[in-house]
């Protein structure tokens, strides 16, 4: 029986086929969708966090300076 010829592999081209017959990731690639992953988990977190922040404080009272700067001018709020 003659074996096929291969093409020569592409640089950075694997060819680790699995019993299925398809491609495996290589290890790159890998930590690749790892590291994607990792950063979209942390956004959602942040976004999860920032969402029940703004929801459980009342910003407007935190950042209020107390009405009046100069005690008599006229700017009455700091913030409107």
């Amino acid at each position: 029986m003659k074996r096929q010829a291969r093409p020569p592999l592409r640089r950075g081209q694997s060819l680790v086929i699995d019993t299925e017959g398809r491609r495996r990731l290589t290890r790159s690639q890998k930590v690749g969708v790892a590291g994607v992953a990792t950063l979209a988990g942390v956004a959602l977190i942040g976004v999860v966090a920032g969402l029940l922040l703004d929801r459980l404080l009342d910003f407007d009272d935190a950042l209020d300076a107390g009405g009046e700067w100069d005690e008599g001018g006229g700017v009455f709020t700091r913030w409107q």
